[in-house]
């Protein structure tokens, strides 16, 4: 059995032949001792960003005192490792070391990423002066400006400050503030794991260790207590719970939508079944005066949406007084020659020669059918059970309508503006086609096909017509309000027709006051206001086009 002196000497001999522990890094010159105190930091004059960068600074230099007493541990030999608790191991103590580090270093990316940097706001011209005693002295420096090679006039100064000052309105604090209560709780983590096992480097006795964890705990306590922060924090959880009430409430909306459509779809029997206005999901009501008659089918079940063209239900007159004109109107415009006596000019409109149909008539023509088409279209497809492709064939109504209201406009400013005033005949179609445009975005907005604003849509489109009010106040101007009114009086007639159509539309006469057994009759076939309102428009279209002979001369030029 060894002696002790024997043992003590091997230890000692081990010591000694073990390298030196490498120095600890001087700090650097200009950095100010740490305070005392919370007060030195003078929190209450300081600006958000000098405080957070404070708390940054802190935060840091505390982890790397912590990792700095770490990294002894690596230099103790195993049997020399100062443990107070005989109860861990060497392993565990090893293990405890490789998790503080790290959390550390997780900590320390979390600071960089949220806390803003230092700015050494207290650093002044006579401290970094002193740091700098070679500095020359400014009239040293300005001595010397002649001899420089570039223009100071490529310097844009005050667009630079400028630039600067607007992008103030950029900074945001709520972030860095938010994540404060996130840190206070991840240091007190560190703070229990730290104190698992009693190491004599990580007791906090006293030292810088004491000092910095001293700080930080008041500067976290003080600005975790603060109206700022607690502001902060308080509106964070109030958007977090906006957000998920928010969130729950549309999953609500979806859950309930999705078990409409099922129940429609159900009570159709997938489509091979009329059902009634009380069945229809809330998406697909429009008139509640239209009481029974309505298809729901899939849209897997694509082909019974077509045969429901041939089929009686609500949308059948609908369907019909806008697709019947269409195909007949479609026919009359394709050229049939004759094959006996071949002709030069193919034959266009009621047997009128192209030569005859100038463009203006072939483009008014040409957005009636667009409108007649579309409107079939969406009466057919307002039976699919699909929510997108339903809603999106009724928007493209909407945009059928928008382009006949401008092309018909066009043709007033087109034959009253020919040849007499080029300036305003370009100028006002260039209106016409902005109301087109119009007539294509606004259809597509989430709001214009939802039943509420049903309103709003009429007073749109109204707008689009009342467009005409800028060109025939023109006209009245540049000729009379006589003559003005003998050049549109061909129009007045169709005219009419839409404002007709129009009330039957927006009054839902005569199914509102309809008693039920007779509104359930109308609902077998769709004779209601809707119906009307169709027939009043082919009607129109039919007037406009007549007008359109009676315009093509124009109005007369006064030079």
């Amino acid at each position: 059995m060894n002696s002790e002196p024997s043992i003590v000497r091997r230890r000692l001999h081990r010591r000694m032949s073990t390298p030196p522990r490498p120095p600890r890094p001087h700090r650097l010159s200009f950095c100010q001792p740490l305070p005392p105190s919370l007060e030195a930091l003078d929190l209450s004059s300081a600006s958000p960003t000098q405080t957070l960068a404070s708390l940054r600074f802190l935060v840091l230099s505390y982890l790397a005192e912590i990792e700095l007493r770490l990294s002894h541990l690596k230099g103790e030999e195993h049997n020399e490792l100062p443990i107070k608790d005989q109860s861990n191991t060497i392993e565990d103590v090893r293990d405890w070391a490789r998790t503080t580090l790290d959390m550390l270093d997780s900590i320390r990316a979390d600071v960089c990423s949220h806390l803003p940097e230092f700015g050494l706001p207290d650093i002044t011209v006579e401290k970094l002066k002193s740091h700098l005693p070679d500095l020359p002295d400014v009239p040293s420096i300005t001595s010397h400006l002649p001899d420089f090679d570039f223009d100071f006039d490529d310097f844009d100064i005050r667009n630079k400050l400028d630039d600067v000052r607007l992008r103030f309105n950029d900074f945001d604090f709520h972030p860095p503030l938010e994540f404060l209560p996130t840190l206070s709780a991840r240091l007190q983590t560190l703070q229990s794991h730290l104190s698992a096992i009693e190491v004599p480097q990580l007791g906090h006795t006293g030292g810088t260790l004491h000092s910095l964890h001293s700080l930080l705990s008041d500067l976290v306590d003080s600005l975790m207590s603060s109206e700022l922060v607690t502001d902060i924090i308080h509106s964070a959880t109030d958007k977090e719970q906006k957000f998920k009430d928010g969130l729950k409430e549309g999953e609500e909306m979806l859950e309930r939508a999705a078990k409409e459509v099922a129940h429609a779809v159900k009570r159709s029997f997938e489509g091979m079944k009329l059902i009634s206005y009380s069945d229809l999901p809330q998406e697909w009501k429009n008139n509640p005066f239209v009481t029974q008659g309505y298809r729901f089918i899939p849209i897997e079940r694509w082909h019974l949406i077509i045969l429901s063209l041939f089929a009686l239900h609500n949308e059948t007159l609908n369907i019909h007084t806008h697709l019947v004109p269409f195909l007949v109107w479609l026919v009359k415009s394709i050229p049939w020659p004759n094959p006996f006596n071949l002709p030069t000019i193919p034959y266009l409109f009621n047997g009128t020669s192209l030569a005859e149909t100038d463009l203006p008539e072939i483009l008014f023509m040409a957005f009636a059918l667009l409108c007649l088409l579309s409107s079939a279209v969406w009466h057919t497809m307002a039976g699919c059970a699909h929510l997108t492709s339903m809603e999106f064939c009724a928007r493209v109504d909407y945009v059928g309508i928008g382009w006949l209201i401008s092309a018909s406009v066009g043709t007033i400013v087109h034959y009253g503006f020919q040849g007499c005033h080029p300036t305003l005949h370009k100028s006002f179609l260039a209106l016409c086609f902005a109301t087109g445009l119009a007539g294509n975005i606004f259809p597509f907005m989430k709001w214009f096909n939802e039943y509420q604003y049903r309103g709003y849509r009429v007073l749109f489109f109204l707008s689009l017509a009342f467009s005409s009010l800028a060109p025939l106040a023109a006209l009245a101007y540049t000729h009379s309000v006589g003559e003005m009114l003998e050049f549109i009086g061909p129009v007045v007639p169709s005219l009419l027709s839409y404002i007709i159509g129009l009330v039957f539309y927006v009054t839902h006469v005569p199914e509102c006051f309809l008693p039920e057994s007779w509104r359930t009759r109308l609902d077998t076939f769709g004779g209601g206001s809707h119906c009307i309102w169709h027939c009043f428009i082919v009607l129109a279209v039919s007037q406009h086009k007549a007008a359109i002979r009676s315009m093509r001369e124009g109005m007369m030029c006064y030079v």
